[in-house]
């Protein structure tokens, strides 16, 4: 029995043996993965490489690779069952029509055998003829009616219900493919979307350039229940954003309202023809916060301050999908100010929302234009812009807003949001005439779509 020395000795021979023999190895590494994105439980040589970032660099390389291969072999699969199950529908149609042959040339010949033999048809032989026939084609014509079925549901799904990707994302594919079956049987369409993005950048007090810090943060919450049958269409929107930055020139306070607004929109709408709808629509957009003026007690807009409603009726063409351009020449506007002039307090400007100075309501008749436009070609990038006008002939109010986001992945995304306007019954301070007013947001942060 060996003594402990030499168990000691042993021991540390091994250890001696695993941290020396890659030495004499050279540079070859192994990386072993059963779990990365999907691998198999292959094992990937990497020889020759000087840095870890090269083998991290090679890694990814061969996991894309073997990745793309996976996704490659899984849609020749699917297409090859679907081929399958063609042809299998193809062989039982085939063996339908020939049973159907078979009964057709026995009803001629019992007929034939009856003329001659009988002076009236034996009926009972007939009716078991028929019987036996139907006993076999019966099962064969519910097998053909559920691989048709199936076959049905299984080309919906590869072929349409997965939206268009730059990376592949099982969980969203699933969610794509539930929605799509529940849009199918259903004529009602459901989508909310959630946001809270911000910016942030920080200089110090004693930066050689100077500036100042600044943090903003914007929140979104969107949701949409349509319906759409025949030519009934029926979209309902509501809409809340807010949005808070510091104010480093203000001394008053340290954090001001930068967008503030509340909306709820519905349009109803019946085909005359195709792409071509008669409309009428309703919409309410308000504030709900206090937009202060810089180093001042007074404010720009408040709670209801301004709060417009609109009642719209005309035309809605629809050349191509996500795409309206609706024409309302019937457009009724109200605008109140629930603060006035006169309020100590806010001392609101009304006259930059079209109210004369001294009141508080706006009633007229006017003309809108509002152009919708939703363009997302991969579920990555979304690109959504909306322009707006609307005259009452007198004055002129345009709005264009033009929103592209980038989704990161499912709970993360980056928006870049332009906002060009003019309105010709408002002047800023310090000007002699209306001017295009312009604000642009980059943003980074958490997004997400319920459907």
């Amino acid at each position: 029995m060996p003594s402990r020395s030499a168990h000691r000795f042993l021991s540390l021979g091994i250890i001696c043996l695993i941290y020396v023999s890659p030495v004499f190895a050279g540079d070859t590494i192994y990386v072993m993965s059963d779990t990365y994105a999907g691998v198999a439980k292959d094992t990937f040589k990497l020889q020759n490489q000087q840095s870890a970032v090269d083998n991290d660099d090679l890694l990814l390389q061969l996991v894309a690779q073997q990745s793309h291969e996976i996704f490659i072999r899984d849609s020749i699969r699917q297409d090859s069952l679907l081929q399958q199950l063609i042809l299998r529908d193809s062989a039982l149609q085939a063996e339908l029509t020939a049973l159907q042959d078979r009964l057709i040339k026995t009803q001629d010949s019992i007929r034939k055998l009856q003329e001659l033999l009988h002076p009236t048809p034996p009926a009972e032989e007939l009716s078991t003829a028929n019987s036996q026939l139907s006993t076999d084609i019966d099962p064969l014509q519910q097998e053909i009616d559920s691989l048709s079925r199936e076959l049905a549901d299984k080309i919906y799904i590869n072929r349409a219900g997965i939206e268009k990707s730059i990376f592949r994302d099982l969980d969203a594919d699933l969610e794509d493919v539930s929605r799509n079956l529940r849009e199918r049987y259903s004529h009602w369409y459901k989508e909310a979307n959630l946001m809270a993005q911000f910016t942030q950048n920080y200089i110090s007090p004693n930066w050689y350039k100077g500036g100042n810090s600044q943090f903003a943060i914007l929140n979104i919450a969107k949701g949409q229940i349509n319906y759409r049958k025949d030519r009934i269409t029926w979209e309902n929107l509501g809409e809340w954003r807010a949005g808070v930055t510091t104010t480093p020139g203000d001394t008053l306070r340290k954090y001001n309202v930068t967008d503030d607004m509340f909306r709820l929109y519905s349009k109803f709408g019946y085909q005359i023809v195709p792409k071509l709808y008669a409309v009428a629509s309703v919409e309410l957009n308000t504030t709900l916060w206090n937009v202060w003026n810089e180093n001042q007690s007074t404010v720009k807009t408040a709670f209801m301050t301004p709060a417009k409603f609109y009642i719209h009726g005309g035309l809605d063409y629809r050349p191509i999908e996500d795409l309206s351009i609706y024409f309302a020449p019937a457009t009724y506007k109200l605008v109140y100010a629930h603060f006035g002039d006169g309020d100590s307090i806010h001392n609101v400007n009304v006259t930059n929302y079209g109210i004369k100075a001294g009141e508080q309501l706006l009633s007229e008749f006017g003309s809108t234009l509002r152009v919708q436009w939703r363009w997302h070609p991969v579920r990555e990038f979304g690109l959504d812009t909306e322009f707006y006008l609307y005259t009452n002939y007198k004055t002129v109010e345009i709005d264009w807003e033009i929103n592209g986001e980038f989704y990161i992945n499912r709970f993360l995304s980056i928006r870049l949001m332009l906002h060009p306007r003019f309105d010709s019954a408002y002047i800023a301070e310090g000007d002699t005439k209306p001017k295009i007013q312009f604000k642009e947001l980059l943003s980074i942060g958490f997004s997400h779509k319920f459907r």
